[in-house]
């Protein structure tokens, strides 16, 4: 089973975190890493390398991050340069809630990542067309 690891500037991980496991449960190899305001890179490259380490028991890790092309994900995406890390890690950006709780629920091998980015597609609406208000 693949790790997850949610990523972000500020709290934001450690509340979907939260939320996440509202609606399924506490999960194992499990963990959150927020970015902080005026946090050395270096430093968030170090602890980025032990969380991953933390959550991956071999089968690699998946890693939901915030922003496409912030620092989070710009840190991680140069961890695939690495070929310790490129067949081991798995980047989706641009996370929310119905995302990573579709990924909770299988978390499997033969996860068909375009798929499961189009339950997080799916879940932003437009709430008032949607109702007819």
């Amino acid at each position: 089973m693949k790790g997850i690891l949610i990523v972000s500037h500020g709290n934001l991980a450690e509340g979907m975190r939260d939320t996440l496991e509202l609606f399924a449960g506490k999960l194992e190899q499990l963990d959150t890493l927020t970015l902080s305001a005026g946090q050395d890179i270096s430093d968030f490259r170090d602890k980025l390398s032990d969380k991953i380490e933390l959550v991956d028991t071999g089968d690699g890790v998946v890693i939901f991050c915030d922003l496409a092309f912030g620092t989070p994900a710009n840190v991680i995406a140069k961890m695939l340069t690495d070929v310790k890390h490129k067949d081991r890690l798995q980047i989706i950006t641009g996370m929310n809630l119905p995302l990573i709780l579709e990924y909770s629920q299988f978390r499997s091998d033969n996860v068909d990542f375009n798929d499961m980015i189009s339950v997080g597609k799916d879940g932003i609406m437009n709430w008032n067309e949607t109702l007819n208000i």
